[in-house]
């Protein structure tokens, strides 16, 4: 009897890692076809497969398409990857940090506040307009993450993660509320920053690439270094307290990651939304609860959902671009819903 129990678990999991391998390498595909797209796709040059392939291996400065593909396309695609993941990663993070499923940066006001922040510094505010963008985003995570943490319960003994997202919508609104006034007061650059409200990667250059890389790359190495302890704090408090994790440093460096990570996402291309909320779930579904697996495929598949979002954001009205943020709410949403029926059901 024990033999064949055995048996069966060796069976189930042999299934789960091989549906967990294929999808790694289906979304590894997507990712690498997201790219090739991003830089090659709906251009009002002729841009082919053996273009990029020159760019890549034999850089010449004197040819015209290798640098529309250095100054133009390879800033915007690299921050498509490096914005996917971190968003991605944000999410997982908040989800494992508050034991809440519907914990994300957009959900819980993280994007909110930096998106308010950033608006504020666009319209000329005194304080706001003279920092660094990511700077400033920072500083608006820091404080609508922290406002939304405190009035949810979060560092109570007894939260509920109900109290946390109603905390995370009032905020959301607030924070909304205030970057429309200012959008309002400023009509010389309302379209502008509209435009960058609803979530877009078309004025990504080569110094916004650099001011995001160090930033992201820093909160994309904290968050794998959490595998661990998110996976000890998934067991309880007690449990992990008594498997030596240390909850509060947990609870420090994941905000930490989170602000890194959702801050200068945010600063570059807005707040795009549903990647934070919805990859982690479809990560979890194939692969399990287990962080070391779904941090990094989380990150994979984020890359992924927002490089393809910014090709078909080109390609759906060509020349005109479509905001990156609406693609993926278009895609997000008919996914995430029949994700909740099938788990209802």
């Amino acid at each position: 009897m024990s033999a064949s129990i055995t048996s069966e678990n060796r069976s189930s999991v042999s299934k789960l890692h091989w549906k967990a391998s294929l999808f790694v390498c289906a979304m590894a595909l997507c990712t690498l076809s997201g790219y090739v797209a991003s830089m090659i796709g709906w251009s009002n040059f002729s841009l082919s497969v053996n273009d990029l392939a020159s760019y890549w291996f034999a850089f010449d400065e004197g040819n015209m398409l290798h640098q529309i593909l250095a100054t133009l396309r390879a800033p915007r695609a690299y921050a498509g990857l490096l914005i996917g993941a971190s968003l991605a990663v944000s999410g997982v993070l908040m989800q494992g940090l508050t034991r809440n499923p519907l914990a994300s940066p957009s959900i819980l006001g993280i994007n909110a506040g930096a998106a308010c922040f950033m608006a504020l510094a666009s319209i000329g505010v005194p304080f706001f307009s003279q920092l660094n963008s990511i700077i400033n985003a920072v500083f608006g995570t820091l404080l609508s993450g922290g406002v939304v943490m405190l009035l949810g319960g979060f560092f109570s003994a007894r939260s509920h993660p109900l109290r946390l997202v109603l905390a995370g919508i009032a905020i959301s609104a607030l924070l909304t509320g205030l970057t429309r006034a200012s959008v309002i007061l400023a009509d010389d650059m309302a379209y502008s920053v509209l435009h960058w409200l609803t979530g877009s990667l078309s004025a990504v250059d080569s110094q916004q690439w650099q001011q995001l890389w160090p930033f992201a790359t820093l909160g994309l190495v904290l968050a794998m270094g959490l595998a661990r302890n998110l996976n000890l704090l998934a067991l309880g408090d007690e449990v992990a307290v008594g498997l030596g994790g240390n909850i509060r440093r947990t609870h420090l460096v994941s905000g930490l990651a989170v602000v890194l990570l959702a801050g200068s996402s945010v600063a570059i291309a807005g707040p795009i939304g549903f990647v934070g909320l919805l990859v982690p779930h479809l990560v979890r579904s194939i692969s399990g609860h287990n962080y070391h697996f779904l941090i990094p495929v989380s990150a994979l598949c984020g890359a992924a959902l927002v490089t393809w979002s910014d090709a078909l954001s080109r390609a759906i009205a060509f020349p005109a671009e479509t905001p990156v943020g609406v693609i993926t709410a278009l895609l997000g949403t008919p996914c995430f819903i029949a994700m909740t029926i099938r788990k209802t059901s």
